[in-house]
This record gives C-alpha cells, sequence and structure tokens, in this order.
C-alpha cells in the first residue's frame, strides 16, 4: 500500500466480524490453529482478530522462512489451513503437497470470494473462549535445535499489553492520542502481543509499515505523525 491507508477501529471491526463469519462457516472454531503468512500488511492483523474472536488460535509464519523451515512449522503445529498472500501461495502450496496431511492452502485476495476447504480442525470444542485459551503459537528462532512453538494464551496477550499501558513514565501512553510506529515483525513478540495488544486497549493508532528500512524511517515517522516508535538497538546505528 504505497500510497497509505487509514481503517477506523468501526471500519475493522465490520471487516473482522466477516471474516469471522467465514471461517465459522468453514467450522472453524475454539481450539483450532491457522496459520498466518501476511507480512505486516492490515490482513494480518484483521484475520488475527478473527481468529481470536472464534478461540482459534493463529501460527504467525516468518515470511523470510524458506521449503524446509515451512515444512516444519506447518507440520509442527497442526494448522488446519494457512492463509498466505498471492506471492507466497505457490511456495506454501508446495509445501503442503509434501507434508503427510492435508493443508488447504488460502491466498488472502480471494479469501472472503471462496468457501474454505477444511482438512482437519484439530479441536471441536464446544465451550467459549476464556483466559487461558490459545491466542497465538509463536515460534523461537530455533539456534538451537528446531523452533519451540510457545504457546500464548489470551491472558497473556491481554497482561502483555495492560503492562505495557501501565508503565508510566517516559513510556507513559495516553487513551487515544497515541500512533505507534513499529517497524518489526508482526510475527514477533513484541509487535504482536504488546504493541497491537496496548493499541487496542487505549484505542491508540497502530502505524504498520512493510520492515525497517534506513531510507524510509524518518520520512514514515513524519508521514504517520507517529507519537512512539518501537526499535531494536542495532536500529539506531
Amino acid at each position: 500500500l504505497p500510497g497509505g491507508l487509514t481503517l477506523t477501529y468501526g471500519r475493522v471491526a465490520s471487516i473482522v466480524a466477516a471474516l469471522s463469519a467465514h471461517y465459522a462457516a468453514a467450522g472453524i472454531g475454539h481450539g483450532d490453529r491457522v496459520a498466518l503468512l501476511l507480512e505486516n500488511r492490515p490482513d494480518f492483523v484483521m484475520h488475527f482478530l478473527a481468529l481470536n474472536a472464534l478461540g482459534a488460535g493463529i501460527v504467525p509464519v516468518n515470511p523470510d522462512y524458506r521449503h524446509d523451515e515451512l515444512l516444519y512449522q506447518m507440520d509442527h503445529s497442526e494448522a488446519a489451513l494457512a492463509v498466505v498472500v498471492s506471492d507466497r501461495f505457490a511456495d506454501l502450496d508446495k509445501v503442503a503437497r509434501d507434508m503427510s496431511r492435508a493443508l488447504p492452502i488460502i491466498d488472502v485476495a480471494t479469501f472472503i470470494d471462496r468457501s474454505l476447504p477444511i482438512a482437519r480442525p484439530r479441536s471441536g470444542r464446544t465451550q467459549a473462549p476464556a483466559g487461558d485459551t490459545e491466542c497465538a503459537l509463536l515460534y523461537t528462532s530455533g539456534t538451537t535445535g528446531q523452533p519451540k512453538g510457545c504457546r500464548l494464551t489470551n491472558d497473556y496477550f491481554l497482561i502483555a499489553g495492560q503492562g505495557y499501558l501501565n508503565h508510566g513514565g517516559l513510556a507513559a501512553i495516553r487513551q487515544g492520542l497515541e500512533r505507534f510506529y513499529n517497524p518489526l515483525p508482526l510475527f514477533h513478540m513484541n509487535h504482536l502481543a504488546v504493541t497491537t495488544t496496548c493499541a487496542i486497549l487505549s484505542a491508540n493508532a497502530l502505524v504498520l509499515t512493510e520492515r525497517f528500512s534506513p531510507s524510509r524511517w524518518w520520512n514514515e515517522v513524519a508521514e504517520s505523525r507517529a507519537t512512539i516508535i518501537h526499535y531494536l538497538g542495532i536500529v539506531a546505528p
């Protein structure tokens, strides 16, 4: 979206409701998992909220993963389906063909216009989602072996976001007045669990950019009217 896109909470809520109904009609519900390879796009946040509303967990996928890494994550996570950006559809489709179980791959561009084939929902739980319901399965970097899947609950996300919101001091966050510019990936804990949750809890704006870019950083900060920026140590140098 090189020209930018502004979405209100009301507009996002209506999109999320439509996506959630589409997932529910396909049988996705409490205890199921859906893999999302949607980069740092608005689609990621909206599909995340739509699935979370049903009690389904998401499996965020690193868009830099290649075949073997994707194959491991898709198999290990037991995802019922994967929703992907158009230019990675062929890659995920090849992964699905190499798996021992069926894994439907859905192009996000045509998601709402087609029925969803479900291979094997994990759960079929009938009770309502709660604080201990799995919200996301985040994978470690795998520096000491295969990546490990970390099961993070709704309570975990809410505590992370509320903790950030309540921090105070130099990190004080005003209700409805902040604009968070976070160039870190949405498959990462900082952006997904801390910043996104905090923004929602405080009715603030989340500014999404493709990734950190030294040449675009200050222009995007200025153009987005960001009041808070996130970074890792290497970004400053």
